[in-house]
């Protein structure tokens, strides 16, 4: 496995659990009387959309990455 392999996967694994953070604790505020569900909503839903555009950034490099050394090698040869 190479470093970028390597430095993909902690990047993606990092993301993963604070996306899931993020649902649990939006689920957690959602059943609990207490919270005020608008607020939580407008605190929580900046910080979903920012993961959610870093997993997608993540996922297209690495696609974009695979595609020009594939092509780099084809015309290599």
């Amino acid at each position: 496995m190479k470093i970028a392999d390597y430095i993909t996967m902690i990047c993606c694994l990092s993301l993963a659990l604070v996306l899931v953070a993020t649902c649990a604790a939006s689920l957690a505020g959602l059943f609990d009387p207490i919270v005020n569900n608008d607020e939580l909503f407008k605190m929580l839903q900046p910080s979903f959309n920012t993961i959610v555009g870093a997993f997608v950034g993540t996922i297209a490099g690495i696609k974009m990455g695979k595609e020009q050394k594939e092509n780099q090698d084809k015309d290599g040869k």
